[in-house]
């Protein structure tokens, strides 16, 4: 494996991480031959791969493992550290940012937000034009979870039949959904709730607790498994998931799996490359995401989709030859 593969798997692995990994770990994540099987060789690589992160600016957060016992050193990369100095916006960006923020309203029962320029401490438009705003759910059981985040309080819910006590991390509108991610006391494990399958109303205790350091992303579903108006060329209705198995070359495998989470099946070949299983609703979003793996993944099933990727590559290569491209 080339120098620039193997950090940008290495990049990829530490920022998908859910918890510091040890170096031994990151070594059995990657493809195989990315870093030595001799111990020794293994070390002094990638202490040369550390300090070239570091070179390009990416920082490694180093603590220790989890279970670890004597303390071992876990890396990870903090995707929210790992970001850019905030644009300055001009006023025409600014106005367009402040039109953003005036049409999305948390509230419902709130009136429509007067648009006013950031920074302008005049108040609103002369003529007092509003807008009507698009709803974003909320409601008492949204507001008590972002004052439990924000202010560190546990909170209790019941969630699929069963009354959960969680210390809440983060609350995340994604995908029309607010998720919240925290400490389920009942799993002693960090999970994943979706607010609009907690049942009954969410309690505020007065509890403090000392969030982590780090703490899980939230997960959020990829595109191709929401409905599009049409999933494939026979017609399938859009609600209905369609399971298509892709084989995916040893170069892109810690990549794919690390992207993918825990939501895909995944089996591993001999040779390094993976087999993924989907559910597909959007089939024209799973062949761009397919795409982007050029010649290293390979459509195997259902054979209405395989066609479909066919059809599809052999017209661009048609419009190509055209000189329509």
């Amino acid at each position: 494996m080339g120098k620039l593969e193997r950090l940008l798997d290495l990049i990829t692995v530490l920022m998908e991480a859910g918890r510091p990994l040890t170096r031994h770990e990151i070594r059995d994540t990657l493809p195989a031959g990315a870093y030595a099987a001799d111990d020794v060789a293994f070390r002094r690589t990638f202490e040369r791969d550390k300090d070239e992160l570091r070179a390009l600016g990416i920082e490694l957060t180093v603590a220790p493992a989890p279970d670890s016992d004597p303390p071992i050193d876990g890396y990870r990369i903090d995707r929210e550290a790992f970001g850019v100095d905030p644009p300055t916006l001009d006023p025409d960006e600014s106005t367009s940012l402040a039109l953003a923020t005036a049409v999305v309203r948390i509230d419902p029962d709130r009136p429509g937000t007067p648009i006013w320029l950031l920074g302008d401490s005049d108040g609103g438009p002369a003529d007092g034009t509003t807008l009507t705003g698009a709803d974003v759910p909320g409601g008492p059981d949204v507001r008590a979870l972002m004052r439990a985040v924000t202010e560190r309080r546990v909170v209790s819910f019941s969630y699929r039949g069963e009354e959960r006590v969680v210390e809440p991390h983060r609350l995340v509108f994604t995908k029309g959904r607010w998720q919240l991610t925290g400490h389920d006391r009942l799993r002693d494990d960090v999970r994943q709730f979706r607010s609009d399958r907690i049942q009954g109303a969410v309690s505020l205790s007065d509890e403090p607790f000392d969030p982590p350091v780090v703490t899980r992303e939230v997960e959020v579903d990829h595109p191709w498994r929401f409905a599009a108006p049409m999933v494939g060329p026979d017609g399938r209705p859009a609600g209905d998931p369609i399971l298509v198995r892709v084989r995916v070359d040893a170069r892109h495998a810690a990549w794919l799996v690390a992207f993918l989470g825990g939501s895909s099946e995944v089996e591993p070949s001999e040779d390094g490359s993976v087999v993924i299983t989907e559910q597909v609703r959007d089939v024209a979003a799973f062949r761009s995401f397919v795409l982007t793996f050029l010649d290293g993944a390979e459509i195997l099933e259902p054979p209405e989709v395989r066609d479909d990727m066919v059809a599809w590559l052999e017209g661009l290569a048609g419009t190509a030859d055209r000189g329509q491209l």
